[in-house]
């Protein structure tokens, strides 16, 4: 066995210190020197035995922004540490028993006032009688755990505690940066010496234990939230043993909404030396395999050789055979669901507790469940949770309640299908069943719109949230499909053609491109605003040159005369793509030049104030152009229509912006194409969340009343069929367009039978907005489960009433939604189940008011409302010992009040809306 040198003057040492930790720092993660190898080498020398006073606390409680009092426990006992092996080589290894005695459960006292004061104190637990007595033992070479090796252990949770114990035993005595695995995974260490005898811990940068499953996470960081986490130890020592080391770390997660809505979870392992004595075992063998092999002969056991890494326990409903019965779910949670708690809060929590069940349901009870008669009447809503589920039994029972052929099933599997494509990790399986379908004899073409769209959403999220090439293979088949389809479309065929381009906009892929440019350029009016719109979905990261040269002709016309929808889509590009000094010019000095209508003119320029209040260097620039080309006057800057496009906040918070987005194109006093679009900003990002727009043709009866210009117009705008028809985009996926009218005669007919004078809604539905699962290994063995689910229940509804004696009309349009974020962090252990549940319900109700005279002349009056609404908080806490009656549960709520606002159009509209409420 060497011999260790006396510790040199503190001047000699200095001298030889300063150069090594030279050294040591001129590489990112050096091998540890000959020096760090002797320093913690001579720690725990054989014969000696180290006893410890060992404490493991794990604490959970809600966010850092939620201060209530915290639940937890701690395991204390003994721990016994001695060198078994005297080695006879020079690689630093030793052999270490541990032996883990006396170990007893501690919780909270009740009786404690307050946090401060709370105190620990023992509970009679299954650890008094399931933790065996038996030591276990650790190959340590250099300062790392090799390897574990233990007889059988009466439990997992047993198991994953004694390598929490081990790991504190993985330490460098010297300034370096290191890369260890212990049961936190594989991570980036570094070791900071204090003095002479005490040495920091910092570790960082982990890589999940392959011991867990796989994980659940949203490619959009704006669903995911927040995990902050922070892990450092301390290890002071003498001349042969570690005097005390504690390892302390904090994990807090955190909604991307509230910093309240969350949780936290706190670890803090401590072992400090109490007493030491001699050890006469020693094993004498000259290799560590046959130290292990003389070791096993000792105490005729068989040790199983093991690593670090946990051993996930599988803790579910399923585990305890505790499932939720999916009937008594749906029974107990029946009035959420109904149609008049569509849009509610109330619908979408109970939304969750409902797919939970699903989830954990075989295709026997979902069917069950579906055919009941109890739930006819929120049998639609089912359907929506099915396709929220998404699982193969979910799948299996829509396929044998519903027949794809039958037209009185439309709006279920439509619901279906509209669910499903909001799933953005669906599954291969289900995508291939749904795309066989579509070659099939369906019950609708609404149906082969909404199923084609459904499969090509799909088929984009699973190849951006699991980028593999047999996933980015099944889009781009889908994109070829797509193409071909749409090439077999007749050119009059404007619903087949637009039925494509929709699924073109779902897929977002840049082979799709050149077709779509081809149609902005040279459809017609509805085909080319359609693949123009579907150009600026798809985001500044495709509009190459190429993009921005079709879109610059097709503003200003060089090739043909272009639908004015087309045009502004295409103006609204160039606009957001960094425009330079002559594209500015030209398109002010077009403000001033005769000929145009003058609503495109004045949409035109709201189009450039949007993008001077979003984009400081591109106001700076216009500026510029303004005062160099002396085009800073009336007949540029001036216009006179009632066209608006403007965006406004409604939230700023928490590193989050939420912007609503106004376009309102307007031709002959009536919307031609508007739309309102809810978007939230994220660390620079932005998250499409919500986009509703209307669209109508030949309303030209108002034209004679608001066309003062004395210019007839002679477009084919004014002669095109009377129609209006509702688009939705919902967190990106393009549903296929509502039509509320497509002639003369549909329309008065409406008028006359005052179809819309009650409130009707025009799309309803419950969708899965958030899923997040993650597993946080912590240093002690556990591993705490981080599960987060978040539900959107969607009503949008309209209502109008119109007089043709009074010549006047009033219309609103809702649109409702209710939001559940429910999340839980859950420690489940064979000894105690610690649990954070965590809630967020709230509702945002956008309200769209317009009302117009026309006896004389057109008096438009249009309003959006955010109507009040308040964010309701809740953080639940939990601790069940098992195998006791011990239970304690504390739950805090808060209420926050958000107050509503209207936002102003524009100058031309708020004097319209003083005439009328004038009156």
């Amino acid at each position: 066995m060497p011999t260790i040198s006396p510790m040199a003057s503190s001047s000699d040492w200095s001298a030889v210190a300063f150069p090594l930790l030279l050294l040591l720092l001129s590489s990112s993660s050096p091998p540890p020197s000959s020096a760090a190898v002797v320093d913690s080498g001579r720690l725990f020398p054989a014969g000696v035995q180290y006893e410890y006073e060992s404490t493991t606390t794990v604490l959970t409680g809600g966010s850092s922004d939620n201060r209530d009092p915290a639940v937890g426990h701690r395991v204390v006992g003994r721990l016994l540490v001695a060198n078994l092996w005297p080695a006879t080589d020079t690689a630093g290894d030793k052999l270490l028993r541990l032996h883990f005695k006396s170990p007893k459960l501690q919780t909270w006292s009740k009786k404690s006032k307050n946090d401060g004061n709370r105190q620990f104190i023992d509970r009679k637990s299954r650890i008094d009688s399931r933790f065996s007595d038996q030591p276990f033992f650790a190959h340590w070479r250099n300062g790392h755990i090799e390897n574990l090796y233990v007889s059988s252990a009466n439990s997992l949770t047993e198991e994953n505690f004694k390598k929490g114990i081990a790991g504190l035993f993985q330490f460098q005595l010297s300034n370096q940066h290191a890369v260890e695995y212990s049961t936190l995974g594989e991570c980036n260490v570094t070791y900071t010496k204090i003095n002479e005898n005490s040495v920091s811990k910092r570790i960082d940068g982990c890589i999940s234990p392959t011991t867990l499953p796989p994980e659940i996470k949203h490619p959009d960081k704006i669903w995911q939230g927040t995990l902050r986490s922070k892990r450092e130890g301390l290890l002071i020592y003498n001349q042969k043993s570690l005097v005390e080391v504690s390892f302390d770390e904090n994990h807090e997660f955190s909604t991307s909404f509230m910093n309240e809505v969350g949780a936290s979870v706190s670890s803090k392992q401590h072992i400090e030396l109490k007493e030491t004595k001699q050890n006469e075992d020693i094993i004498e063998a000259n290799t560590f395999k046959e130290a292990i092999h003389q070791l096993e002969k000792q105490l005729k056991l068989k040790l199983e050789k093991q690593n670090l890494s946990p051993i996930h326990e599988v803790k579910n409903c399923k585990h305890y055979n505790s499932c939720n019965k999916l009937d008594d779910v749906v029974k107990n949670y029946h009035d959420s669901l109904l149609d008049s708690e569509l849009g509610k809060s109330k619908s979408a929590y109970g939304a969750i507790k409902v797919m939970d069940a699903i989830e954990n349901s075989d295709t026997k009870t979902i069917k069950k469940v579906l055919t009941d008669e109890k739930n006819v009447d929120i049998v639609v809503q089912l359907y929506d949770l099915l396709g929220a589920a998404l699982n193969e039994n979910s799948h299996k029972a829509l396929m044998e309640t519903l027949d794809l052929t039958d037209a009185k099933s439309v709006e279920k599997i439509e619901r279906y299908l509209w669910s499903a494509s909001i799933k953005f990790n669906p599954k291969v399986e289900i995508i291939k069943s749904l795309l066989s379908i579509t070659d099939e004899k369906l019950a609708s073409k609404k149906i082969v719109d909404t199923l084609f769209n459904t499969v090509t959403a799909m088929a984009s999220r699973l190849a951006r949230y699991n980028h593999t090439d047999a996933n980015v293979l099944i889009c781009g088949e889908l994109v070829v499909k797509t193409l071909e389809r749409l090439e077999k479309c007749k050119l009059d065929d404007d619903e087949c053609i637009l039925t494509y381009i929709r699924a073109l906009s779902n897929l977002k892929h840049p082979l799709s491109m050149e077709v779509l440019l081809s149609f902005a350029q040279h459809g017609n009016r509805m085909t080319s605003a359609y693949a123009m719109k579907t150009i600026k979905m798809f985001g500044p990261d495709l509009w190459d040159n190429r993009v921005l040269k079709y879109c610059n002709r097709i503003f200003f016309q060089l090739v043909k005369e272009q639908d004015s929808s087309t045009r502004t889509i295409a103006l609204a590009i160039l606009l957001e793509s960094d425009p330079d000094y002559d594209l500015l010019k030209h398109v002010v000095e077009w403000l001033s030049a005769p000929g145009e209508g003058y609503e495109i003119k004045q949409y035109a320029l709201e189009l450039l104030k949007e993008m001077a209040n979003q984009n400081e260097t591109s106001a700076r620039l216009l500026r510029t152009v303004l005062v160099r080309e002396r085009l800073n006057h009336y007949g540029s800057m001036a216009q006179r229509g009632l066209s608006s496009c403007f965006s406004r906040k409604f939230i700023n918070y928490n590193n989050i912006t939420g912007l609503v987005k106004n376009s309102q194109q307007i031709y002959s006093g009536v919307t031609k194409r508007g739309s309102v679009d809810i978007v939230l900003e994220h660390d620079n990002i932005k998250y499409d969340l919500c986009s509703f727009g209307m669209f109508t043709t030949g309303l030209g009866y108002f034209t004679s009343l608001y066309d003062d210009s004395g210019k007839k117009d002679t477009s084919d705008e004014a002669n095109l069929p009377a129609t209006a028809g509702l688009e939705l985009v919902v967190f990106g996926v393009h549903i296929r367009p509502f039509i509320m009218f497509s002639s003369q005669g549909q329309l008065m007919g409406h008028v006359w039978a005052g179809t819309g004078s009650d409130k009707t809604p025009i799309i309803q539905g419950i969708s899965q907005m958030i899923e997040h699962l993650q597993y946080v290994p912590l240093s002690n063995g556990i591993t705490a489960e981080l599960n987060v689910k978040g539900m959107l229940s969607l009503d949008i509804s309209g209502q109008i009433e119109m007089s043709l004696w009074n010549k006047n009309a009033q219309s609103v349009i809702e649109k409702n939604g209710g939001i559940s974020i429910q999340g839980s962090l859950k420690l489940d252990t064979d000894l105690v189940t610690d649990e954070v549940d965590f809630a967020l319900i709230t509702e945002g109700l956008l309200h769209m008011h317009s009302e117009a005279e026309f006896a004389t002349k057109i008096v438009l009056c249009m309003r959006i409302v955010f109507v009040d609404t308040n964010v309701t908080t809740t953080v639940s806490k939990s601790e069940k010992v098992h195998g006791l009656p011990h239970k304690s549960h504390t739950t805090t709520t808060r209420t926050h009040p958000v107050s509503g606002r209207t936002f102003a159009l524009n100058q031309m509209v708020n004097e319209f809306c003083n005439t009328i409420h004038s009156q």
